[in-house]
């Protein structure tokens, strides 16, 4: 640990492998350890300040957050340095009111990021010791008590904390002696929140007896953070032995020690989007779901994500809302257009190598979903087939066969979502286009 400065500043930045003429963006909410931030950045920018950004991100959970806006881009004005906002509105479900801020404030700087920027923000040691504790009784596992991590991927660039090796105290005495002016949200005095009591009524006592308890937790966490690493690379090993395209396969699986069973199947939810099942959930998965009989499709469910197997496989799909299977759309075929319950959304692309004749297909179309006694001829097929059979032949999951697009052109069947086009519609010589799905990630 060292004195917070900005050549201190610089020095980090130089040992997290950010270059001197780096694009950065600082993720400033206005309060000290931001406002610290931005102001170290702009002494050490030289002469190129337009390399440096400021993102604020209003969340609308206080009646002062407009003047709290006002005040970042006044001093983002005062230091010449360029800002962007963000006004959010921060759903709360069961995760909770600090896990949907952030969760809303993460995705719209995501959506303010610019081409190979990187975003900084400004958790210091005394973050990572409170993030620690909190994993510590929530019992999480190496990732959870590993804390924050110093550097990670972030949209298409990158997300840097280049103030973890600072306490709190040293970034306010920088401020104090700097003269700066910062602002204080309210919210953080009230101990209903987990983090403000372990920061109100824990952390001074831990720093009482032990002062130098947040660099030894940024310690601690650097070691967790390297057995992190180690357990993802054997995880990766792993994967690539079970995973089949987006799956796994439950036989290749059950080969695995538990503990590696267990790890791999932590890393590959991670790696689809999902947040790691409680050990509950992971129990369940092991006594329920990998060995259950091969004509049943259990479902083991958390957060808004369903693990479930089918065919020996385990698919992770995200939980949809109710869906009405008798809805009716219309799709003018030059534009894309939404599905409903977030099954994602259809467009219509050229492709050469063949497809639907453009030709063929009416100016309107129209999309249905399954009732029943669906029948078609695939293109290139000699014969008319059940959808049904259809279906269950090539292994589309049964959760996910109603849920299946049908294209209709004048009341004829022309396509199955992007599986399937019908002979009659197929492309002959003819402009050809290909259906493009887009469904959303986990």
């Amino acid at each position: 640990m060292q004195q917070f400065s900005p050549q201190a500043l610089a020095r980090r930045l130089r040992s997290l492998a950010i270059a001197d003429d780096a694009s950065l963006c600082v993720a400033f909410s206005g309060g000290l350890d931001s406002t610290v931030l931005l102001h170290a950045l702009t002494r050490i920018a030289g002469g190129e300040p337009h390399r440096l950004r400021a993102a604020h991100i209003d969340h609308q959970l206080h009646a002062d957050s407009a003047r709290w806006r006002a005040h970042c881009e006044a001093t983002a004005e005062q230091l010449g340095v360029r800002f962007a906002q963000a006004v959010v509105h921060v759903e709360c479900g069961r995760e909770g009111l600090e896990a949907a801020a952030r969760r809303a404030r993460y995705a719209a700087l995501r959506e303010l990021m610019q081409e190979d920027e990187i975003l900084l923000t400004a958790h210091h040691a005394d973050d990572q010791l409170e993030t620690m504790l909190l994993g510590l009784v929530r019992g999480a596992g190496v990732a959870g008590l590993s804390g924050i991590p110093h550097s990670q991927p972030f949209g298409s660039g990158s997300l840097v904390r280049p103030l973890l090796e600072f306490t709190r105290a040293e970034l306010e005495g920088w401020a104090r002696a700097e003269g700066l002016v910062w602002l204080e949200d309210p919210s953080n005095d009230n101990i209903d929140l987990d983090r403000n009591y372990l920061r109100r009524s824990i952390l001074p006592a831990l720093r009482q007896r032990w002062p130098a308890a947040a660099r030894s937790a940024s310690r601690a966490g650097g070691h967790l953070e390297e057995a992190g690493q180690l357990l993802a690379t054997l995880a990766r090993t792993d994967l690539a032995t079970v995973a089949v395209d987006a799956r796994l396969d439950v036989a290749r699986l059950l080969q695995l020690y538990p503990v590696r069973r267990s790890n791999v199947l932590r890393y590959w939810i991670r790696q689809c989007g999902a947040r790691t099942p409680s050990t509950r959930k992971l129990a369940a998965i092991e006594h329920d779901l990998l060995p259950a009989a091969a004509d049943r499709t259990p479902c083991v469910e958390w957060d808004d994500v369903e693990l479930r197997r089918y065919r020996g496989l385990l698919y992770l799909d995200r939980r949809l809302p109710a869906f009405d299977s008798v809805r009716c759309l219309a799709w003018d075929p030059t534009t894309s257009v939404e599905l409903p319950s977030g099954l994602g959304r259809l467009r219509l692309q050229s492709d050469p190598a063949g497809g639907l004749s453009r030709q063929k297909l009416a100016s309107t179309l129209e999309i249905r979903f399954r009732a029943g006694g669906e029948t078609l001829r695939p293109s290139g097929d000699a014969h008319r087939r059940s959808l049904k059979k259809m279906l269950q032949a090539s292994g589309v999951p049964p959760w996910r066969r109603d849920r299946m697009p049908l294209i209709y052109s004048d009341e004829r069947l022309a396509a199955v979502g992007d599986l399937w086009v019908a002979q009659e519609f197929a492309a002959q010589g003819a402009a050809s286009v290909r259906i493009v799905w887009e469904r959303e990630a986990v």
